[in-house]
């Protein structure tokens, strides 16, 4: 009989009783959020301080995000589209110093496990485990990222002194009554309006975010927890344990954006329409983020054929040409997201430009990479 791996044999449990649960619980989060939710309010201000010192709560639960953050599936780029376009239903283990986040599908799941020496893939329908060199400062969505804790946290760290820090009602979420918070972006050039987040009043973790974008109604992407529990979790469930035999592959380019920067050597500008450059790693150097709050972008040089197949697919997708003057530049837009294919002809180079960012602002962008 062959043996079967810890990790395989857990997951399969734990899928079977969390799909039960959430086939129940899904039927009835906005009949439970209705609930009068009464809430410790510590005010906005702390409460987002709150949020921000956060990140050693340890917690387990099971979360659901939901969006429409995608833009055309372009090559190479169909599981980020996926991701961010769709409901993902995620679970996460947390002790505080090691995570393990789990998205879940109808066949099995794909687990991401960190701890201070860096992160580890468990490919259940692969039976492959794989482990990451080092952390790029831009890479391509993971599901972790869509977590209420990763994503308050990340989009609180750039809100600007200039964006409105005000309260918002109470919620009932995963069972409890939390209060909130919202920000509403001031600067002009990005697409983002305001985010919402609801946390717990005590550790300042976060149960829910909306972020809806510049204008609308409704937000563009949600994400709450359906159950949470805070508590430290198992030691076995923050750490791969695959059984003997199960191939372990080693990488130092996790996606897309880290094997495509291995393969270019275009060096990127310290300054783009304005903006520093954040600090690079020297795997990917050759892809750059550029901070400038809710409005920050990320660069990426991209290899001569994939270059081109994007253009060819952006013109495909209908996609919004830009006015620039010596190349091309055009962009496919989502409510909130923004991406842009350069092309250089005098040196036969491709860009990609993507944040949330407005069409003045990737036009300027476009023009400072085209000499």
């Amino acid at each position: 009989m062959a043996k079967v791996s810890v990790v395989r044999g857990a997951a399969r449990r734990r899928w079977l009783l969390a799909g039960a649960f959430v086939t129940v619980l899904c039927a009835t989060p906005p009949a439970i959020a209705a609930y009068p939710a009464r809430a410790a309010n510590p005010g906005p201000d702390r409460l987002r301080r709150l949020v921000l010192a956060s990140g050693r709560v340890a917690h387990e639960g099971l979360a659901e995000s939901r969006g429409s953050l995608a833009l055309p599936a372009l090559p190479g780029l169909e599981d980020a589209a996926a991701l961010l376009g769709g409901t993902a239903r995620i679970r996460a283990w947390d002790d505080g110093r090691r995570s393990r986040v789990a998205l879940l599908s109808p066949t099995g799941e794909r687990d991401h496990f960190r701890d201070g020496t860096g992160l580890a893939v468990w490919d259940y329908e692969r039976d492959l485990l794989t482990r990451v060199a080092g952390e790029p400062v831009v890479r391509l969505p993971r599901p972790g990222d869509l977590l209420p804790p990763a994503l308050a946290r990340r989009l609180l760290r750039q809100a600007g002194p200039g964006d409105r820090v005000t309260a918002v009602q109470s919620r009932r979420v995963a069972g409890r009554a939390v209060p909130g918070l919202r920000v509403t972006a001031t600067g002009p050039d990005t697409t983002i309006g305001a985010v919402e987040v609801w946390a717990d009043p005590r550790t300042g973790l976060p149960l829910e975010v909306r972020l809806t974008a510049r204008g609308a109604a409704r937000p563009a992407l949600t994400t709450r927890f359906l159950d949470l529990r805070l508590r430290r979790p198992a030691a076995d469930a923050v750490a791969p344990r695959p059984a003997p035999g199960v191939p372990v592959a080693r990488v130092e380019t996790p996606d897309l954006f880290s094997r495509l920067a291995a393969r270019t050597l275009v060096p990127l500008p310290g300054r783009l329409a304005g903006r520093p450059a954040m600090p690079g790693t020297a795997s990917v150097a050759n892809v750059r983020g550029y901070a400038g709050g809710f409005a920050s972008f990320a660069v990426v040089p991209l290899p001569g054929r994939y270059g081109a197949r994007l253009l060819d697919a952006a013109r495909d997708a209908a996609a919004a040409p830009l006015a620039v003057r010596g190349g091309e530049a055009l962009a496919l837009r989502s409510p909130v997201l923004t991406a842009v294919l350069v092309s250089d002809p005098a040196h036969d180079q491709v860009y990609l430009v993507a944040g949330a960012i407005t069409a003045g602002l990737a036009t300027r962008v476009a023009g400072e990479l085209i000499p």
